[in-house]
């Protein structure tokens, strides 16, 4: 959401994507850009964290805290290109990072049954309202190639 570092290339692909898509530069997505993740909204996880925080339970208890919806980053991407209205290419590379995972999603029922919690956000209102954020600051990707020239150089990109 809004507020995240724009500079930072490991604060995930919504900043890294605004970023390239404002420069009118091409997007390079990983593996088939079908892999998905579960973009959840900043507002969503403070109210999940404050019930938890505030909640009259004993004991320890795990609950994962998302949308529970599965986005495919090649969907991530053209929301992106969509919202500047840019020029940017989406390259569908074959590459991917080494260890990661295919599909991502939150189970919310544990949420649901302890605190009484299901997200409000629904992941096309909060991607807007983090690209409208972004569009207010300076583009800057360098981060962003240095941290592909790290991976390779580390072994960490196959395809």
């Amino acid at each position: 959401g809004p507020g995240q570092s724009l500079q930072n290339p490991y604060t995930g692909i919504l900043a890294i994507f605004s970023t390239l898509a404002r420069l009118q530069r091409p997007i390079r997505i990983f593996e088939d850009g079908l892999e998905s993740r579960d973009f959840v909204y900043i507002e969503d996880v403070v109210e999940a964290t404050s019930r938890a925080a505030l909640a009259p339970l004993q004991g320890v208890h795990s609950v994962n805290v998302g949308s529970g919806e599965r986005t495919s980053v090649l969907q991530v991407a053209q929301h992106v290109v969509a919202f500047f209205n840019s020029t940017s290419a989406l390259q569908v590379t074959g590459e991917f990072r080494v260890g990661d995972i295919r599909h991502g999603s939150a189970d919310l029922a544990q949420l649901q049954k302890l605190f009484g919690y299901a997200p409000q956000w629904k992941f096309t209102d909060g991607v807007r309202q983090f690209l409208a954020w972004a569009a207010e600051s300076s583009p800057e990707a360098a981060g962003y190639d240095r941290s592909l020239d790290e991976l390779r150089s580390k072994g960490l990109m196959g395809g």
